[in-house]
């Protein structure tokens, strides 16, 4: 399934291998101490379509900025009521959420031992390497570490 998926991105971008490996619940890529569940997929088994708009926009460019007022406007609600909505619907705030898919896709980058730290966090939307460690200790529970060598 990896090969194919692979395939399909090379072929027809990622978002089109992401939009297949989610109709087909299964990770984009994973080795085996990636969990089975993707980031892209999880806290989306809930009903509310509000939340999965943003859900949505979020999963299709998450190293974008995402100001919560944008978010509310695609949802039609206000930010406080998206923020409440998205908690009850999801279990996770949408700053939460988006953070998650921002690390599920610089992940794959750490591999680039010649990428530095700061032109892996601005792939994925942060500010710097300083902001990408804070996220990943935050949202992974320990601190970032790449393999001795590694750039950054």
């Amino acid at each position: 399934m990896d090969l194919i998926l692979e395939l399909i991105a090379r072929q027809l971008g990622p978002k089109a291998a992401l939009d297949v490996a989610r109709e087909m619940v299964i990770w984009l890529r994973r080795d085996g101490n990636a969990p089975q569940l993707s980031p892209f997929l999880a806290h989306r088994n809930h009903l509310h379509p509000a939340v999965h708009r943003v859900q949505d926009a979020i999963a299709a460019d998450p190293a974008r900025d995402w100001p919560v007022e944008a978010l509310a406007r695609i949802a039609c609600v206000t930010p406080r009521h998206l923020a409440r909505l998205f908690k009850l619907h999801t279990g996770i705030g949408p700053v939460d959420y988006r953070q998650k898919l921002q690390l599920a896709q610089i992940e794959p980058l750490l591999a680039h031992r010649h990428w530095p730290m700061e032109r892996i966090a601005e792939a994925g939307g942060f500010g710097s390497a300083r902001d990408l460690r804070r996220v990943w200790l935050k949202q992974r529970g320990s601190p970032l570490r790449r393999a001795a060598g590694d750039a950054g």
